[in-house]
């Protein structure tokens, strides 16, 4: 099992959606966290009830800081960051093991990032995105294949 963590900016919309399709496309081989920078209270529930509607898992879903994760935490193989105050931190985090660092952008307007379009917009990049991740050839490819290859979906929409 490949342990991946996403993180976002407050950990309530994108990291949650990135954490909750990975746990339903990648069972088995993957373990799926989220994290923040600045975590929020709660779970967007526009978010919840999203993933819900398309029988995705939220069990357990919650915002959690990038701080929960630095030290005594699972060896991540990934950490993708979702944003760009996402990127700044984990560029900053000396993750235990060698994990593979990588910066997936999606396009936000100020004040838009929790509309229910922006969540569906977010939520349809992610699952290509992260279905192509999956489907990579994990343990048999090289790591700087790999690498190359988990960079250059920064630019799939």
């Amino acid at each position: 099992m490949l342990d991946v963590l996403f993180v976002g900016t407050r950990n309530s919309v994108r990291s949650i959606l990135a954490e909750s399709i990975l746990r339903s496309s990648g069972k088995g081989r993957f373990r799926a966290f989220s994290a923040g920078c600045a975590p929020a209270a709660e779970v967007n529930s526009e978010v919840l009830a999203f993933l819900g509607e398309r029988h995705l898992p939220t069990e357990g879903l919650h915002p959690k800081s990038v701080e929960q994760f630095v030290g005594d935490a699972p060896r991540f193989a990934f950490v993708i960051a979702l944003s760009q105050p996402a990127a700044a931190r984990i560029a900053a985090v000396r993750w235990s093991g060698d994990p593979v660092v990588a910066h997936w952008p999606l396009d936000e307007e100020d004040g838009e990032q929790d509309s229910a379009w922006a969540i569906r917009d977010a939520f349809w990049v992610l699952s290509r995105r992260i279905k192509i991740f999956a489907n990579l050839p994990h343990g048999r490819a090289s790591r700087r294949s790999l690498e190359n290859k988990i960079l250059a979906l920064e630019s799939w929409q």
